[in-house]
């Protein structure tokens, strides 16, 4: 199966299994990346409010 092929089938998942998509391929981009995976594990076990990304943030990470 092509790329393009993967894609146009992709495009047809409900927004639910495009999410849970999205996930696991971050998941997967995680492993093969140690250097994400700890910068992950730092942020998350974090309790400073420095490491804190605003919802509004976010989101116009995500718009990008």
């Amino acid at each position: 199966m092509s790329v393009m092929q993967l894609k146009s089938e992709l495009a047809r998942l409900s927004a639910a299994q495009q999410h849970e998509l999205a996930a696991y391929l971050g998941h997967l981009r995680a492993l093969r990346e140690p250097k994400l995976r700890r910068e992950i594990t730092r942020r998350n076990s974090s309790r400073s409010t420095r490491d804190w990304v605003s919802l509004e943030r976010l989101k116009k990470h995500w718009r990008k």
